[in-house]
């Protein structure tokens, strides 16, 4: 893959170099993702589709998301009681900074992790394809009203 693809088409590779088409459902599920200001739980991501084109089935909306799950293309992340939001993880990593107080989410793109990468995958013999990492704390917003 290029750098020069757009994430969506990047998508479109993986799945066919993984011996799946990139069908209708897979197309919107990707998108509403992709779309979204925030990242969405799965009622969301189906309330969604839905609205978007109601032909798509609920299941098909779950089974799409099992299948990018399973790729690693997307993964469940910071959990509110027992419902995971999605995080898109096409181009491998995802961060953030999640406040404790307000559960404002704060993304970044810089990577500190390529020595710990490299150290681990020479530890333990492996090859590692991504990461999600998350930091709790609190926001300067949080802070101040102390």
């Amino acid at each position: 893959m290029t750098d020069n693809l757009s994430t969506t088409e990047k998508l479109a590779n993986i799945l066919n170099r993984a011996g799946y088409k990139y069908t209708r459902p897979r197309q919107m599920v990707a998108e509403v993702l992709l779309d979204a200001k925030r990242h969405l739980s799965a009622p969301e991501i189906v309330d969604t589709v839905s609205e978007i084109d109601p032909s798509i089935g609920r299941m098909s909306i779950y089974r799409t998301l099992d299948l990018f799950t399973r790729l690693g293309l997307v993964r469940p992340a910071f959990q509110d009681s027992s419902v995971a939001h999605y995080v898109v993880m096409v181009d491998g990593h995802h961060h953030h900074i999640i406040c404790q107080g307000c559960g404002r989410v704060i993304h970044f793109e810089q990577c500190p992790l390529e020595e710990l990468t490299s150290f681990l995958q020479d530890k333990f013999n492996c090859e590692i394809n991504g990461h999600l990492l998350e930091f709790f704390g609190r926001c300067n917003d949080c802070i101040q009203q102390d």
